[in-house]
């Protein structure tokens, strides 16, 4: 018997090419990008919970800020705070983790690598990266002492084995290999190539700077409150009397590591978090792909109701009973939907390495865990084939063989209202997702035209000099020398991401006791220039500033301090009355030079906070050359060429800071291209499934069509009375579609602290949009249908 149905569904299926081929076209699209998209969610949805401990892995955020005002949350913390809570009787284990970009030079050759940590002794007992070779309980154990990647290994030593070789850091460090750990897995927060021993570092502990990340193992998770509570009393401790009393906030919480990546709050992560808000997108697609092509064959189905009407009633006459027909047309679905499932899943292999250039990841088809897609492909079929054969196999198997042989039973108005409502949704969904897109663009177009309160263009940025201050201004007037280089300065990190925590304190005009928690940035002296940081008060710096804080001895030092317009509001003053006040930032006394413009230095989805800069020649990471005229790679080989002459060991590595800047919205620019490129799919498959319908309801008005050119109705009039239906249902969609994507993109934008207002015109662009496509597709039909002779339709009748 099944045998039976195989061969007639089969047959079926070879005689309407056209009703077969949009079904599987459109299902094997919607698999395609259900598969990628289920892929992505499930990288994104295992992040961090690999661990074998996970349950009992914490990292300790801060939380910080004045009375009446929004908490500062960072995942920094001072280097102290792991000191101070190693002996609470419900942790086990505390862990500090230091990122720094270094450069290594091993057997005459030089690398930059971005990817170092330092970390204390438990590291690798507190996660479970798997040592290849060395003991997880000693390998961190020492001074001078780092584990390197599999990968890392290979590159720096071949097929040496690099236990006990040595490695040379910045020049000045040397630090001997004592494990190989297998490469880190891409679904961590944590990723590393190296991993240097924290006491290597030898640093002051205390509670002024805040740059570390703190991890502990607890040894319950229901201690967690008692935790939380010692993490609070601590916090207040170290608070003065007034600023408790002022309500002055300094806390530490712990956050669940399987949880940093899609919900943490903390800003300054190891990596860049995730958004659990596009995950629930990319599965809203995802399903909806599948659900908007399960319409599809139901509406063509259902659509071909009268065709298939007296094969039903011959068939009944005949004897067959309802039971029958409905596993009949059950069979065709599951045979449709193993052919678009074959065919989804071939187009989901060949298009994986474009998916993850687009989603900026990397994704495998199987491998470890890979079986759990192919579980979930078993029961996307059966879904899919219930799904759309369902309601056809009922509707169909349904019919009367008297009146169907009669002629007297045709397409209900029920019918009919059942596939409006789901060509409504269709394109409703289609309309949504367009919106959402243009909503994402227009705020990526904000953020790159708004005005920074600094000049970002064509600005080049050199990592990993190395030199004293006298050989850092040889390079720099060199550099000046360049045709094509019109401003030379260095910083500690990037200007629009900077993360240095720093306290300020000793305040003339405030309490003694005052400290105000604030993000500082060490600079050369011609920074504010080079960057374009306009001064509200004050005057820039001069060679006599510098000669201050480069004094031998540090007490007799005098630095020279730039608070931006935010840092000066908050301590009560206006940027002229600041100019020459007295401070302390992290135990460096001296004035406030003067008062900069606020300028963005972290993302727009954060206010501008308090920032100070500073010059201070001993933590220069990055020198940043201001380029000009319209041969750039020339300028960029000649800046190269006195690179290699003045650091010969150290590799030339630049970048521009436009690259930093939209580094800090990747996951931004990722979400609009799979966005755009999944709406575009969306709105594909609904077309295909409107070009069927179109196809069958001209199939089926033949007769009045022909009889209508008879009585001098032109080809104009014939489109416009089969097109105008369907524009009415994308009409009705986009009354739908609006509201829900006006309150989707709201909420999204809210996100940001700077952004685009939700014009009418892209709703009015997304809606004439939808109706363009709506009306090509159904007036390709409809014109082929309008051009033929009307004898021939009315013979064909």
């Amino acid at each position: 018997m099944w045998k039976n149905y195989f061969k007639i569904a089969v047959k079926n299926l070879l005689k309407r090419k056209l009703y077969a081929g949009i079904n599987v076209f459109g299902l094997a699209t919607a698999i395609a990008c259900f598969v990628l998209l289920s892929l992505y969610l499930e990288n994104e949805w295992t992040y961090d919970r690999w661990y074998k401990n996970v349950s009992e892995l914490y990292r300790v955020r801060m939380d910080y800020g004045e009375k009446g005002e929004k908490l500062v949350q960072t995942a920094m913390t001072p280097n102290i705070l792991a000191t101070t809570i190693k002996d609470l009787p419900e942790i086990q284990k505390v862990v500090r983790v230091y990122h720094r970009d270094v450069n290594i030079q091993y057997d005459n050759k030089s690398w930059n690598e971005g990817r170092f940590i330092y970390a204390d002794a438990p590291f690798f007992q507190l996660f479970s990266f798997p040592l290849q070779t060395g003991n997880a309980a000693t390998v961190l154990g020492g001074p001078n002492m780092v584990v390197i990647s599999a990968s890392m290994a290979k590159k720096y030593f071949r097929d040496t084995d690099p236990i006990g070789k040595t490695l040379l850091i910045n020049g000045t460090r040397s630090l001997q290999v004592t494990g190989v750990a297998a490469d880190v897995p891409a679904n961590t927060h944590l990723k590393f190539d190296f991993v240097a021993s924290y006491s290597t570092l030898q640093l002051k502990e205390y509670w002024g700077s805040a740059n570390y990340y703190t991890y502990v193992q607890v040894q319950h998770p229901a201690q967690l409150s008692s935790l939380q509570a010692s993490l609070t009393a601590i916090g207040r401790q170290q608070l003065s009397d007034e600023e408790r009393n002022n309500g002055t906030v300094l806390n530490f919480i712990p956050e669940q590591v399987s949880d940093i990546h899609l919900h943490s709050v903390a800003a300054d992560s190891a990596e860049e978090r995730g958004d659990i808000r596009y995950n629930y997108i990319f599965a809203l697609i995802g399903g909806m792909l599948l659900v908007i092509a399960c319409v599809n064959f139901m509406n063509l189905a259902t659509a071909r109701s009268t065709e298939r009407s007296r094969e039903v009633g011959v068939r009944k006459a005949l004897g067959a009973q309802r039971g029958q027909l409905f596993w009949q047309f059950m069979m065709e679905s599951a045979l449709l939907t193993g052919i678009a499932m074959g065919i989804g899943l071939l187009l989901a292999r060949v298009l994986l390495p474009a998916f993850n250039q687009l989603a900026d990841v990397q994704l495998q088809i199987g491998g470890a865990g890979g079986y759990r897609i192919y579980l979930i492909l078993v029961g996307v079929f059966f879904l899919v084939s219930f799904v759309t054969g369902i309601y056809p196999a009922l509707f169909l198997s349904g019919f009367r063989p008297v009146q169907v042989l009669k002629g007297s039973q045709a397409a209900t108005p029920k019918g009919s209202r059942i596939r409006q409502s789901l060509v409504v949704f269709q394109f409703a969904a289609s309309i949504f997702f367009i919106i959402c897109t243009l909503i994402v663009q227009r705020q990526m177009q904000y953020i790159q035209h708004k005005k920074l309160g600094l000049d970002r263009s064509e600005v080049l940025v050199m990592n990993g000099f190395k030199g004293n201050v006298q050989q850092l201004e040889s390079f720099k007037g060199r550099l000046l020398q360049l045709s094509g280089v019109t401003h030379v300065t260095a910083a500690s990190e990037s200007p629009v991401l900077v993360q240095g925590g720093y306290s300020m304190d000793h305040i003339e005009g405030r309490q003694q006791n005052y400290t105000m928690n604030i993000n500082a940035l060490p600079i050369e002296k011609d920074y504010l220039k080079t960057l374009g940081i306009s001064l509200l008060s004050g005057e820039d710096l001069t060679h006599a500033d510098i000669a201050d804080i480069l004094k031998e001895k540090s007490e007799e030092r005098a630095y020279h301090f730039f608070l931006n317009e935010t840092a000066v509001k908050k301590l009560g003053w206006t940027p002229e009355v600041a100019v020459g006040k007295r401070m302390m930032l992290n135990g460096r006394a001296g004035t406030i030079k003067g008062v900069m413009k606020d300028f963005h230095f972290a993302s727009m989805k954060s206010k501008i906070e308090p920032i100070v800069v500073f010059p201070e020649y001993d933590w220069f990471q990055q020198i940043y050359v201001k380029t000009g005229g319209s041969n750039k790679q020339q300028v960029i080989a000649a800046i190269g060429a006195l690179w290699k002459e003045v650091q010969p060991v150290v590799p030339f590595d630049y970048h521009f800071l436009d690259d930093d800047f939209n580094q800090m919205y990747k996951s931004e620019y990722r979400v609009g291209a799979v966005l755009g490129t999944f709406a575009t799919l969306v709105m594909v498959v609904s077309c295909l499934g409107l070009l069927g319908l179109a196809a069958l309801t001209t199939q089926q008005r033949t007769r009045e069509i022909g009889i209508r050119k008879v009585l001098g109705a032109s080809v104009t009039n014939v489109v416009t009375m089969l097109s105008k239906d369907f524009i009415k249902l994308v009409l009705m969609a986009l009354v739908v579609a609006i509201p829900v994507a006006w309150f989707v993109g709201r909420n999204w934008l809210d996100a940001f602290a700077y952004h685009a207002s939700l014009s009418v015109w892209l709703f009015l662009l997304a809606g004439t949009l939808a109706i363009l496509v709506a009306l090509l597709t159904v007036s390709l039909q409809s014109l082929k249908t309008a051009t033929m002779n009307p004898v021939k339709s009315l013979r064909s009748e």
